[in-house]
């Protein structure tokens, strides 16, 4: 700290030139901030004095190039204050070209290698502006494929928009009717759950349940089946001559079954009616 501090006094002794320093605040912060002033303060300078080394250059270069040229004229017996106005006028524009070109003299070559150099800068120039037309070509016509989809995205947001508004009733309305079942299906449940629970402290005969009714129902139809064709057949025993003792122990055979299948019938019908 002892020598960022004394860094930063001589520097300020520098700045004001014996004049009295102002007086601030010694701390680490303080000190900090004016050593960082400092550094940028050198930085300038530096910068500035290598500008101006360069004019200072840059003046004798002109100043050698004008004595040359001076001396040419003396040689061809011309002095600037013998040149016509238009020769002034001239010599002036080729100063000011030489000084806008920044070439090191006023010979052909410097200037020829000056406009080539120019010439070089602006096809970069062009070269660059004609890239930068394409790019814009692209991002203009991507601009405009984007503001035609938004375009298209907002016409389809806008029917959606009136679809749903016509909707809405019968969205709400379906809402509420799935409510409805929802509701309608737990409280069958809870029906079901309790006519079981019932029906188990009843001891109730399963053969009364509805599946158990179906079944039967099912095996009565197909006992009916087989009945028919029997009773067809027996009809056609029946209306043989009654001597025929085959005939007879046939008939009584089949007398049998068929009294076992209306007894059965019998019983199905009585089931399903209990």
């Amino acid at each position: 700290m002892t020598a960022k501090h004394e860094e930063v006094q001589t520097w300020l002794e520098k700045v004001f030139a014996g004049d009295d320093i102002p007086e601030f605040e010694l701390n680490s912060m303080s000190l900090s901030l004016l050593h960082n002033l400092m550094k940028c303060n050198e930085h300038a300078d530096k910068d500035a004095q290598f500008l101006v080394d360069d004019y200072r250059q840059k003046a004798e270069e002109y100043n050698i190039e004008a004595r040359r040229c001076e001396g040419i004229l003396k040689k061809m017996n011309l002095s600037i204050a013998s040149l016509s106005q238009a020769g002034v006028i001239s010599l002036r524009v080729i100063a000011n070209l030489a000084l806008i070109l920044q070439v090191k003299d006023t010979s052909d070559t410097s200037f020829l290698l000056a406009m080539q150099h120019l010439d070089n800068e602006l096809y970069k120039v062009e070269e660059a502006k004609r890239k930068e037309e394409r790019n814009m070509q692209i991002l203009t016509d991507k601009i405009k494929t984007a503001m035609l989809k938004q375009s298209h995205l907002k016409k389809a947001m806008d029917v959606l928009e009136q679809k749903a508004a016509c909707q809405q009733p019968e969205s709400e309305k379906r809402t509420k009717d799935i409510h409805f079942i929802h509701s309608k299906a737990k409280e069958y449940k809870d029906k079901i759950k309790q006519m079981q629970t019932t029906l188990l402290k009843l001891k109730v005969d399963p053969s009364i349940y509805h599946s158990s009714l179906v079944k039967s129902s099912k095996e009565l139809e197909k006992l009916q089946l087989e009945l028919s064709p029997l009773q067809t057949k027996l009809q056609t025993y029946s209306s043989l001559p009654p001597d025929l003792s085959c005939i007879k122990v046939k008939i009584e055979e089949l007398k049998v079954k068929l009294a076992d299948l209306e007894n059965e019938f019998g019983k199905r019908i009585n089931l399903m009616y209990m």
